[in-house]
């Protein structure tokens, strides 16, 4: 195979591995669990001059917590402006400053994720299917075009030629799609997850408050029906 074509389907292959990170990282945007990429967008001001967050403080997510991060700034001057910086990039998020220690000046940012209730659901689920239907069209986008280069520097070339070129790039976008699929069906179920789990808690909620009820109207009832005082 001509290395002008093989330098082709490298480069598809370059630009649709690209679009499905890309989808990767919007999704971890949508902030369900806590994950470290949806920080990479943050950048903290400091005098003028935009800072990685990476580069400004150390985040970790809490042992017994999927939907915290902890972010420790490296220093107690950094901690608004990081802090802004989080919420400027994530509104959604709901951010508190912690003591380290009871009585000690240190402190830390807890950021937990938004609850996924009805409404964030909704919004979920269909940015999800926005996401992906913009890679679809993009990873379809190289591919057509690729397919165009490919007729043009094998022109004249035999049809074995040109049908084992074109079966590589079909390949090459089988297999970006095919991932691309997999990263929509892992974020679907993190989301239908957390509703669940948000739907569960409610339900929880519910119970305790009609039990709470029961018994205070059990109680009104005995005080009613006990003899009063002769």
């Amino acid at each position: 195979m001509k290395t002008s074509v093989i330098k082709l389907l490298d480069g598809a292959q370059n630009k649709m591995s690209g679009y499905v990170a890309l989808l990767n990282y919007r999704y971890s945007n949508l902030s369900v669990n806590a994950q470290p990429e949806a920080l990479l967008c943050v950048f903290v001001d400091i005098d003028g001059v935009q800072h990685p967050i990476e580069k400004v403080a150390k985040g970790r997510n809490p042992d017994d917590r999927q939907d915290q991060f902890e972010i420790y700034p490296n220093s107690l001057d950094l901690l608004k402006p990081v802090v802004k910086a989080i919420h400027n990039m994530h509104p959604e998020y709901k951010i508190e400053i912690k003591d380290i220690e009871e009585g000690e000046e240190e402190k830390y940012i807890l950021v937990t994720m938004p609850p996924v209730d009805d409404a964030r659901y909704k919004f979920l689920t269909e940015a999800v299917g926005v996401l992906a239907d913009v890679c679809n069209g993009q990873l379809e986008a190289v591919f057509n075009k690729t397919v165009a280069e490919i007729g043009i520097t094998l022109a004249g070339a035999s049809e074995d030629e040109i049908k084992e070129a074109k079966d590589m790039l079909q390949d090459v976008h089988d297999k970006a799609d095919k991932l691309a699929k997999q990263i929509r069906g892992d974020k679907e179920k993190e989301i239908e997850d957390a509703h669940d789990a948000y739907k569960a808690k409610q339900e929880e909620k519910k119970a305790e408050m009609e039990k709470k009820m029961q018994e205070a109207k059990a109680g009104t009832e005995m005080k009613m029906s006990a003899p009063g005082d002769e």
